[in-house]
């Protein structure tokens, strides 16, 4: 430290001249010695309070270049002062070019480093380094695992270099690896543990859950949306074999691990569920699933992410005989497991997805298998089957593809009523022509009254032209009330505006040809004309031919189309040159 003062120009022996050299290097003499890769000298020097003092150096402590002998350079400084934005930036940019030059060493930033990690990023000899994690330890623990100023924590930086011997040492000495490291304004805080999860290798991320464990941390029931360990972001970037490798290694965490999903987008204990093993596991009775998920520490959805459970597959995927095992076991287990779990959205989703994925003649295969007590209740399962079935089905129609809604529908048409299967009919009629045609093809009863009357004011409002007109050419009642026109009754206005809603434009024409009165029903409601314009541009004049009307300018801003604006604007100068 002498040594390097003088050539600076400040006498070692002279206290002022002391003083003067550690406040220009903001440096105690350990971290200068350190920096001089004066290893000798450290070993002698270094002492527990040393620990807490933090390395931020204005200068370099190697001699100036140029033979200059000042600690700082001073243009930049005087620079910042000018009222010119171009010097000022060129100021600014010196500045950072400075500082980085001055506190980095190869690709690691010493700024801010405390004694520990400045050992570790310079890096220091080992028997240097050995002495002072020896010294932290046993003196001054708290700086084992205090981030530095710039919120480094010395097994952070350890894991940054990849550097697993010291890993190991900080690890051995009680080095936490859960210690928040804060890099940001805003407090973000990471943790050596985190960023192992997300690119070092597998061996130094078991070696640091097994010290996390060790230490006396409690992770049974584990928590799977807190993900404290970070688990499910380790299995996510690594295959099955990896994780099957890793609970091997750490036992106790086997049953998380076995439950968030790999780089096969699915979990060891999902695909177990699939590929029929836990099938196998459970097949001489649930006692011997309950013992194997107990030991798995598994939660009934495995996180808020439902679908990426093994409920959901089993629900999904397996037998019958397997989800109601599983679902037994998970609803029948200590309830504190569930404490961030909406049970009526886990209840309702695999509900939903067990009536969707099963027909009747799977669980009437499931109940066959029963012992023979249960067969006497075999008529009335089934009916509540049928009855769970259907309900999940019209709850969920509409988001279903064609094969789930077709293979369910079949399931249950045998065994529903005549009314049951108008309402199937009805809502069939507005997701496809597929699912139309389906449940067309399977109709066995006569559409009622009341279900058709249903479909032709819902495809009205829906405009859906192609099912009104199914309905209507099916109604017994339209048909009397063409007949009814046919023979001069005054009756139809509310058909006609259903007819316009809906944008048949052939029911319209049958019903004015029928006789209906168009004169009549245009004095009453004179909007009617705009529905005409926009439905049959190029009738429209001879539907209106003979009969009194007059075209308001209201009439052509109202109407929708372009097509229907111009008919209308036509009518409006034929009135207006004949007037």
């Amino acid at each position: 430290a002498g040594w390097h003062a003088k050539s600076f120009g400040f006498d070692w022996n002279k206290r002022a001249d002391q003083h003067k050299y550690e406040v220009k290097s903001g440096l105690p003499a350990v971290h200068a010695a350190i920096m001089n890769d004066d290893w000798d000298l450290a070993l002698e020097l270094i002492c527990p309070d040393d620990f807490g003092l933090h390395w931020l150096p204005p200068a370099s402590q190697s001699p100036p270049k140029n033979g200059r002998t000042d600690l700082d350079a001073s243009s930049w400084t005087v620079d910042f002062l000018s009222q010119n934005k171009t010097i000022q930036n060129n100021a600014i940019l010196e500045m950072a070019m400075h500082h980085t030059f001055v506190t980095s060493t190869a690709d690691n930033c010493l700024y801010g480093a405390n004694l520990l990690t400045l050992c570790l990023l310079k890096p220091a000899r080992p028997d240097v380094l050995q002495q002072v994690i020896n010294l932290a330890t046993k003196e001054a623990p708290k700086y084992l695992n205090l981030p530095d100023a710039i919120g480094r924590t010395p097994l952070w930086v350890a894991l940054e270099n990849q550097d697993h011997a010291s890993i190991q040492l900080l690890l051995k000495s009680g080095a936490d690896p859960l210690q928040a490291c804060k890099f940001s304004p805003q407090g973000e805080a990471k943790s050596p543990l985190s960023q192992a999860a997300k690119s070092a290798s597998k061996e130094i991320f078991r070696d640091l859950l097994r010290a996390t464990i060790d230490q006396g941390e409690k992770f049974t029931p584990y928590d799977f949306n807190e993900d404290s360990l970070y688990l499910k972001h380790w299995a996510a970037c690594h295959y099955s074999k990896d994780v099957l490798w890793l609970a091997d290694q750490v036992e106790v965490l086997r049953g998380p691990l076995f439950c968030f999903n790999d780089v096969s987008g699915s979990s060891y204990f999902y695909r177990s569920v699939i590929d029929g093993y836990l099938w196998y596991k459970i097949k001489n009775g649930n006692e011997d699933l309950i013992e194997w998920l107990r030991k798995l520490d598994t939660s009934p959805a495995i996180s808020k992410d439902i679908e990426s459970s093994p409920l959901y597959a089993a629900a999904s995927q397996a037998t019958i005989h397997t989800y109601l095992q599983l679902s037994d076991f998970f609803f029948d287990i200590d309830k504190d497991l569930f404490c961030n779990v909406d049970m009526d959205d886990l209840d309702f989703r695999m509900t939903k997805n067990f009536y969707l994925t099963h027909t009747v003649k799977n669980y009437e295969d499931y109940l066959d298998s029963k012992p023979e007590p249960l067969q006497v209740m075999k008529s009335q399962a089934i009916i509540d089957f049928v009855k769970e079935q259907l309900k999940v089905l019209l709850e969920n129609h509409s988001e279903l593809n064609f094969d789930e809604f077709s293979r369910t529908v079949k399931s249950v048409w045998p065994f529903i009523s005549d009314d049951e299967k108008n309402t199937l009919l009805k809502e069939a009629l507005f997701i496809s022509n597929d699912h139309k045609e389906l449940v067309l093809g399977l109709l066995d009863s006569k559409i009622n009254v009341l279900t058709l009357e249903e479909i032709i004011l819902l495809s009205a409002h829906k405009k859906n032209t192609a099912v009104f007109e199914l309905a209507v050419d099916l109604s017994d009642h339209w048909r009397r009330i063409l007949r009814g026109l046919e023979a001069g009754k005054p009756e139809g206005e509310w058909m006609l505006e259903a007819a316009l809603a809906a944008r048949s434009l052939k029911w319209v024409n049958k019903l004015i040809n029928a006789g209906f009165d168009l004169q009549a029903a245009i004095y009453r409601n004179p909007a009617l004309i705009i529905a005409l314009a926009d439905l049959d541009p190029r009738g429209l004049a001879k539907k209106l031919k003979g009969r009194d009307y007059k075209i308001a300018p209201y009439m052509i801003e109202q109407t929708k189309t372009e097509a229907g604006k111009q008919a209308l604007m036509a009518l409006m100068t034929k009135a207006s040159n004949n007037s």
